[in-house]
């Protein structure tokens, strides 16, 4: 179930982050890379972004624990969208992506694009989401990433996915 992530509940935010980070992310970045994204992602900092994001939510498991993460701290930006790694492809990513992209289109209807910066990893599971490459891969500060973009209105002329 997608509920609103709260500063409260920041610790618990982290861990799952952390998890799925350091076994899905980190190997292909910089050791300082690791280190800072470990660092703006501290349950202290997510504390701070959970305040007034433009979106946060979590789907957690029956016993409340979550297993994923979405954060848009602008309605153009997602800036973290993580699932535990024991609970990948089974549609929280999208789950939790539906409810950021339908909370935009209806509190920022002036939003039409939002972008992110894909991992290596989970290039092929935004494509799945609807976002497409608007950069080829690059390294910044020590992070491999792809720019991608989900332009809204795609969805009502029938071109959402490719």
């Amino acid at each position: 179930m997608v509920t609103q992530a709260t500063p409260e509940i920041a610790d618990r935010i982290s861990a799952l982050v952390h998890a799925s980070f350091n076994e899905l992310c980190a190997n292909d970045w910089e050791p300082n890379a690791v280190r800072v994204f470990l660092e703006e992602t501290s349950p202290l900092a997510l504390s701070v972004a959970l305040e007034q994001p433009a979106f946060a939510a979590i789907e957690s498991e029956r016993g409340g624990e979550p297993i994923g993460f979405i954060l848009m701290p602008r309605p153009s930006l997602v800036s973290l969208l993580f699932v535990h790694p024991a609970h990948l492809r089974k549609g929280v990513a999208r789950r939790l992506w539906e409810a950021a992209r339908g909370h935009i289109e209806a509190a920022y209807p002036e939003t039409k694009t939002v972008e992110l910066n894909s991992t290596p990893y989970a290039l092929s599971a935004y494509r799945a989401l609807g976002f497409v490459p608007i950069s080829t891969e690059f390294a910044r500060r020590g992070c491999r990433a792809t720019r991608m973009a989900c332009w809204l209105p795609a969805r009502a002329l029938g071109a959402d996915a490719l």
